[in-house]
């Protein structure tokens, strides 16, 4: 039903796309790849893909979205999505200028390419998705809202925050990228979410710096700075207000949980909680 073009100048990236998903479940039966610039013209032009992955980096100074501006000046109207190991505001904007639909940073997450698709299928190409047996929606963490009831723009907006919210963004810089005015998607972001920009900015940089807390052993103006702030008493102020409790005190729960599931599995499990004697650092800790 629907045909998809892979372009990479590195092989391994583009064969490992042609199994990174049951294409066939989303009804992309065929798949066609290209190397390179000139390649990826000819077999968009020949092949006429429902959807192109390309990276945003075609080697030889040539560019992912100089590709897409030709192709759409071709009248191909296939629907885009840029793969980059650049986590760049500068190739996002001129990647979002041209059209593209979604920007995939590598290595790529496949909840990420599966929503690249399903989006694809359904917002442009007005397909219908098949039933995900036993999976959850698409939620947002933040708004808690599944991606499919908000509109393009938003969702767009929210894939650039996804993609770059360690950076300074601001909603003008945005505008700029999808050439309208920051008040417009402003004004459309807060009636779809409730939410201005900037808070939604805020309260996403807050999610994962509470995962980081929980998951990582970074010092807490390490993680500060991993969620975009330069300003460490700012983070403190706004991780409070956001959870109600000091990112410090939240890393001290945690510490005090583990060490009471330590404590726990020494009762039930002595000898396997002590080790062996092999090393200081036995399998459990």
């Amino acid at each position: 039903m629907y045909r998809l073009l892979v372009v990479d100048d590195e092989r391994d990236i583009r064969e490992n796309i042609r199994y990174l998903l049951d294409w066939a479940r989303y009804g992309i039966n065929q798949i066609e790849t290209a190397a390179t610039y000139e390649e990826a013209v000819n077999k968009a032009l020949d092949f006429r893909p429902h959807i192109i992955l390309m990276d945003v980096n075609l080697g030889g100074g040539r560019w992912g979205y100089e590709l897409l501006e030709h192709l759409r000046a071709a009248g191909l109207k296939s629907v885009c999505g840029i793969i980059s190991g650049y986590d760049d505001f500068i190739y996002m904007k001129k990647s979002m200028q041209a059209s593209a639909k979604d920007y995939l940073l590598k290595p790529i997450d496949v909840k990420e390419l599966e929503r690249f698709v399903e989006r694809a299928i359904v917002e442009e190409l007005k397909g219908e998705l098949p039933e995900k047996r036993g999976s959850a929606p698409d939620v947002d963490p933040v708004l808690k809202v599944e991606y499919g009831r908000l509109s393009k723009i938003t969702n767009k907006i929210i894939m650039i925050v996804k993609s770059d919210y360690r950076s300074s963004l601001s909603l003008v810089g945005i505008g700029e990228m999808f050439c309208m005015s920051s008040k417009y998607i402003g004004r459309i972001f807060l009636q779809d979410t409730g939410m201005k920009f900037s808070e939604y900015l805020m309260a996403y940089r807050m999610v994962q710096a509470r995962m980081l807390i929980e998951t990582t052993r970074d010092k807490i103006a390490v993680v500060a700075g991993r969620v975009g702030y330069t300003q460490l008493n700012n983070f403190y102020v706004h991780f409070k207000e956001y959870y109600g409790i000091s990112p410090t005190a939240l890393r001290d729960m945690k510490e005090t949980a583990n060490g009471e599931d330590h404590a726990d599995l020494q009762k039930n499990f002595p000898d396997t909680a002590a080790g062996t004697g092999d090393g200081p650092g036995d399998g459990l800790r």
